[in-house]
């Protein structure tokens, strides 16, 4: 069996009871500390993060924010781009029609003038052809089958001119 020696066992209690102040005063309070700032420190480093976290979901939201004001400013432009080209097509079809219109109204003058000119040339071959029919006429003798044949030919003639 185990023997108990007392005054050993005194001097333990004592040495222990001495030592344990010193240990905590020592060891186990600067530990405490330790690990009480530590602690501290993760709380701190916690609460930063969460703040850090908060920030950034509120520049994310200004960015999103920012970019659908930017797609909507482009859309606008893009719009008003295909506005002025509609306008713009629109205007110069307008102006070719417009263009076109007088071209043609100016052929139509010029070929009523160039008509004007052939009905004024057809009457003076008319004239002419009439004169050389009456001096032929008055160089021969006219007679009525005379007479007839020379109509004739004048009037084919003057067909013959209009085509």
């Amino acid at each position: 069996m185990v023997k108990i020696d007392f005054p050993v066992f005194l001097l333990q209690i004592i040495t222990f009871l001495i030592a344990m102040p010193v240990i905590w005063i020592l060891f186990i309070k600067s530990l405490a500390n330790t690990l009480k700032k530590r602690d501290e420190y993760i709380r701190e480093s916690l609460d930063k993060i969460e703040k850090d976290k908060q920030e950034i979901e509120a520049i994310k939201g200004d960015y999103e924010k920012k970019v659908a004001n930017i797609q909507e400013q482009a859309k606008d432009v893009i719009n008003k781009a295909v506005a002025e080209g509609e306008k713009i097509k629109t205007g110069l079809i307008e102006e070719a029609r417009n263009e076109g219109i007088k071209l043609i109204n100016e052929a139509k003058i010029e070929i009523e003038n160039e008509k004007k000119k052939a009905i004024e040339e057809l009457k003076d071959t008319i004239v002419d052809i009439s004169i050389m029919a009456a001096e032929k006429a008055i160089k021969t003798k006219i007679n009525k089958k005379n007479q007839v044949d020379i109509v004739s030919k004048q009037i084919k003639e003057i067909e013959d001119i209009k085509l």
